[in-house]
C-alpha cells in the first residue's frame, strides 16, 4: 500500500479487494485521454489525489463539491472510484485531472456507466466538471468538455446520449453546456427541482 494514503482509505482499499473475486475484471475500459488543444488530462489515482485539495480546499464558490475541500474524504472517493466503480456494471465511472502548460487546473468527472438494459440505460452517461478559482473564463471547461464528449462518443459505442446536471442558478455551468449543444431537459430523469438535467445526442454520420 502507497505511503501517502490514510488508514482509513487503506481499509477502504483491503474491504473491496476482500469481496470481488480473484478473476473479477472491469465491466468498462477507459482508454486514454489525449491531450486537447490547450490541455492535458491524466487518470485520477491514488498517486494525485491530493490535487484536489489543493484546487479546491480554499474554494469559496457555493458549487463545488464539498468532498473536494477534505483531503480524508477525498481519499475515500477515489478509492470508491478505482475499487468499486471500476468494476461495477451499473455504475462505472472514471476521472481526470485537467492540466494547462503541466498545471492542474481542474478534473472532468465520467460516470453512471451501466451494462443495464431496463430503461436502456446501457445507452447513456453522466458528465461532470469543475474547474479552479484562478483558471476560470478561459474557455477550459468548454475545451475539456468538448473533448470528453468526442472520446465518450467514439469509445462507448452504445451510448447515444450524454447527461449533465447542476444547480438551477449556476448560470456558468448552464452557459458552458448550452454552448456545447446540451438542451434541456425537465421530465426524463430525477423528479427534482434541486437540479436543471441536459442531455446531448449522438449526432448520426
Amino acid at each position: 500500500m502507497k505511503q501517502q494514503l490514510s488508514q482509513k482509505m487503506q481499509d477502504k482499499i483491503a474491504f473491496y479487494r476482500s469481496m470481488r473475486r480473484e478473476e473479477a475484471r472491469p465491466f468498462f475500459n477507459f482508454p486514454p485521454l489525449l491531450p486537447s488543444a490547450r490541455l492535458q488530462y491524466q487518470p485520477l489515482d491514488y498517486d494525485n489525489y491530493e490535487i484536489l485539495h489543493e484546487l479546491f480546499a480554499e474554494e469559496d464558490n457555493p458549487f463545488i463539491n464539498l468532498e473536494f475541500k477534505e483531503k480524508e474524504k477525498i481519499g475515500i472517493y477515489v478509492v470508491d472510484l478505482r475499487e468499486f466503480a471500476k468494476f461495477s456494471p451499473k455504475r462505472g465511472a472514471f476521472d481526470w485531472l485537467i492540466y494547462w502548460e503541466d498545471q492542474p487546473i481542474g478534473v472532468l468527472h465520467l460516470f453512471d456507466l451501466s451494462r443495464e438494459k431496463a430503461n436502456e440505460k446501457y445507452k447513456r452517461c453522466t458528465i461532470g466538471f469543475s474547474i479552479g478559482k484562478p483558471f476560470r473564463r478561459n474557455g477550459f471547461a468548454s475545451e475539456a468538455i468538448a473533448h470528453q464528449i468526442e472520446y465518450v462518443f467514439e469509445h462507448f459505442k452504445e451510448i447515444d446520449r450524454i447527461i449533465a446536471y447542476t444547480f438551477p442558478n449556476n448560470e456558468a455551468s448552464i452557459g458552458v453546456l448550452k454552448k456545447l449543444g446540451f438542451t434541456s431537459n425537465l421530465k426524463d430523469y430525477l423528479s427534482t427541482d434541486r437540479y436543471s438535467f441536459f442531455e446531448k445526442w449522438r449526432v448520426s454520420p
